[in-house]
């Protein structure tokens, strides 16, 4: 059983543990609700992130550093047993799963831990935590230079009144005043001795936990920049509480400090975050909803399978269980349509493509009534898969289904060109690819071709990362092509262009940069990027779709009429593959100018 919660929740619980730490520290009256709030929370939170675990060692660090006693009394017990109490579910689960949820990223938690990536980082000095950390503080692409510059304004906005405030207490000694008392600290005639322990502070334990996270990070794998989300509210913290120490040192310029810190805050913000920023539908976030039945199973099967990934039985086992089967009549419309597609999504990574007919047979019954189209895509998308890079076994693999239903069969090769361009290695040119093609039945065609457009998309835009280079490319090979694919193959180039709004994407193309293309061009390149629209709804666990999703507002921003009609077009046409009728009919007049 793999953990429940994300980022947010460690941080939420992380926001808990601190209160209760010191609500409980300055408790005068030896309550022992704290130490069991404290505990539960604690066991509570890392059952749902282990991330989690940081803050908790980071707690356990500091109380006993402050409460050098603390062992002999009542509250650790009390602590002992709410944390029992908050993280008996992961124990009574994976009791049951062999601890699977000691399983991280395929081996053990503790073999993600070791000297060799201290090493490492010492001779590479950019591969160090702190380094990284600050490197990628705002966006982890290392090839754009507005997002570079961004990240190192972002560093000196957190560094700067930090070491500020440092050199500042190295060179005066001074602390911060009573009537100041931002830290927490007991006032300055009072001295920390053996006798009469100095008080703990907020900043102690923000410096402590940085420290941590910090060794933690430079000792282990986990460096993809989305591990460093937990420490960057204490980080923040400990910049505004320097902030104050400097503006108790320069009186003189203290508003004017004030101002340039929030304003800085403020727009590097605006700049960072511009695609999302929108006056449109101020409204949306209280409106938007905000979850996902599509999810379930997934989440379901991840915190409930054994060590290593699920297999078909697992599979079969857990979409029969009660949780899942009985859910679906209590939900409305929507949610029972999410639900139902993302079993039948799941149901076909579980198939077998070994032409055991009776045991496919089984795991076809278990789709939800209406949703087989779906399960025949993804069975294809499943080959492509387990056959990644080669395209003729993946699509021997579902020859299986020709005897079974030829809309079935054709469904399964649409997965297959779908998936086959996201996995091939790009070892040969579009020339070849074009002039060279495999041997596909006439209605398939057009969904061959969008994959080689696709392909060839990424043989010149992943390695080059110029609209304007991929344009000269296209103007030099398009007239080359049949007229009959041209459109296909246009298609397949929009897909690649399709991209998350930054900075949910370090490469967003906004689709109004497709417009830059010649006219001929464009209403197929946009085609494309609707149909890719299309398939992230299909596989996407968000809980707003097209024109509802958030990022609509960015990604519509600039289009005209026609281009935002070809988006809508190339969608519909994605649609309509599970709406019945053979993929081969699924090509519609296209529209006039």
């Amino acid at each position: 059983m793999a953990t429940l919660g994300d980022h947010a929740d460690s941080i939420l619980f992380s926001a808990l543990t601190v209160f209760l730490l010191f609500r409980m520290l300055s408790d005068e009256t030896g309550s022992l609700a704290f130490p069991m709030l404290l505990g539960l929370t604690g066991g509570f939170g890392l059952w749902f992130a282990y991330i989690y675990g940081l803050t908790l060692l980071a707690m356990l660090v500091f109380w006993l550093w402050y409460d050098k006693g603390v062992l002999g009394r009542p509250r650790v017990l009390w602590f002992a047993l709410g944390f029992v109490v908050g993280f008996s579910p992961w124990i009574l689960i994976n009791v049951q799963n062999h601890f699977a949820g000691l399983v991280v990223q395929g081996k053990t938690v503790w073999e993600n831990f070791g000297l060799d990536y201290l090493w490492d980082g010492l001779a590479n000095p950019r591969k160090l935590a702190v380094y990284e950390f600050f490197a990628n503080l705002a966006s982890d692409d290392p090839r754009d230079l507005s997002r570079r510059a961004v990240n190192l304004l972002y560093s000196l906005l957190y560094l700067g009144p930090i070491l500020t405030a440092g050199a500042l207490h190295v060179i005066t000694g001074r602390t911060v005043p009573t009537e100041a008392d931002y830290s927490g600290r007991v006032p300055r005639e009072t001295r920390p001795s053996r006798t009469h322990p100095t008080n703990p502070t907020l900043v102690g334990f923000s410096i402590l936990y940085v420290v941590i996270f910090a060794l933690a990070v430079q000792f282990s794998d986990f460096r993809a920049a989305s591990y460093n989300l937990p420490a960057h509210p204490f980080l923040f913290f400990l910049a505004a509480h320097s902030l104050a120490r400097c503006q108790e040192a320069f009186p003189l310029i203290q508003r004017k400090m004030q101002t340039v810190f929030l304003a800085s805050v403020v727009a590097l913000g605006l700049g960072t975050h511009a695609p999302l920023v929108s006056l449109d539908r101020l409204d949306y976030a209280l409106s938007a909803k905000g979850y996902s039945y599509a999810l379930m199973p997934t989440v379901y099967l991840r915190t409930h399978s054994p060590a290593g990934e699920p297999d078909r039985e697992f599979i079969a086992e857990v979409v029969q269980r009660p949780f899942l089967s009985d859910i679906l009549s209590k939900l409305s419309a929507d949610d029972q349509w999410e639900l139902s597609r993302a079993i039948a999504l799941l149901l076909a990574e579980a198939v077998p493509l070994n032409g055991q007919s009776e045991e496919f047979s089984r795991i076809e019954r278990l789709v939800p009534p209406g949703f087989d189209r779906y399960f025949y895509y993804q069975v294809g998308v499943t080959a492509m898969h387990q056959h990644p890079n080669e395209l003729p076994k993946a699509v021997v693999a579902v020859d299986f289904l020709r005897h079974r239903s030829a809309t079935a069969h054709d469904l399964a090769l649409v997965g297959i060109y779908r998936m086959w361009p996201h996995l091939a290695a790009l070892d040969r040119t579009p020339e070849s690819l074009a002039t060279s093609p495999g041997a596909v039945a006439p209605g398939l065609s057009p969904h061959y071709w969008r994959a080689l457009g696709h392909l060839a998309g990424r043989y010149w835009y992943d390695t080059e990362r110029s609209l304007s280079l991929l344009n000269a490319h296209l103007q030099v090979f398009v007239p080359r092509l049949d007229p009959t694919v041209q459109r296909s193959f246009l298609q397949g180039v929009g897909q690649v262009l399709f991209t998350l709004p930054y900075p949910f994407s370090t490469h967003w193309v906004a689709p109004v940069e497709l417009e830059r293309f010649p006219h001929a061009y464009q209403s197929s390149l946009l085609e494309g990027w609707g149909m890719k629209l299309g398939e992230l709804d299909l596989v996407s666990g968000f809980p707003w779709q097209g024109h509802e999703s958030p990022f609509w507002m960015a990604w519509a921003k600039g289009l005209t009429t026609k281009s935002l009609a070809s988006i809508q077009q190339g969608k519909t046409q994605f649609e309509a593959l599970f709406e019945g009728g053979a993929p081969s009919a699924l090509e519609p007049a296209r529209h006039t100018p």
